[in-house]
């Protein structure tokens, strides 16, 4: 306990052993950067990975083989079962019955969202037809 007035500094700490702290530490740090930088490589070695662990990749491109050419015939057998002649009738009867219910209504209006998409598209089409015809305009006159 101190006494009446006394205040107790706490000691500071020696610069020298600081620096040797500081040292220590950038040391570990090096070889805790060095190591990931070694596994980074290592993991991003397709080469290497491919190696030491064929069954994985092969699988995986089996896996990614099945998804692509299931999703074509999925694609191409909707297609085909759309345009197929009962539902091509079945649709033309349904137009036919909507355009005699509702004479004034030659189509279905576009939905919101639709009409927001074209008005982007034509706008981002003439921002880039504009530039292409600057451009031309200037390779003419360079010329």
């Amino acid at each position: 306990m101190s006494t009446h007035g006394e205040t107790h500094k706490p000691s500071e700490p020696d610069p020298a052993e600081v620096q040797k702290e500081v040292v220590a530490a950038r040391q570990d740090l090096d070889v805790l950067v060095g190591e990931l930088d070694r596994r980074r490589h290592a993991m991003f070695d397709v080469r290497g990975q491919l190696r030491r662990r064929p069954v994985p990749f092969i699988l995986g491109g089996l896996a990614l083989l099945t998804a692509v050419g299931g999703t074509v015939a999925l694609i191409v057998a909707r297609r085909r079962r759309h345009n197929a002649w009962p539902q091509r009738v079945q649709r033309l009867r349904r137009a036919i019955s909507q355009a005699v219910r509702h004479p004034d209504r030659a189509h279905d209006e576009p939905s919101p969202a639709r009409k927001i998409g074209t008005a982007g598209g034509t706008a981002a089409a003439s921002v880039l037809a504009k530039a292409l015809a600057q451009r031309l305009l200037q390779a003419t006159r360079q010329h």
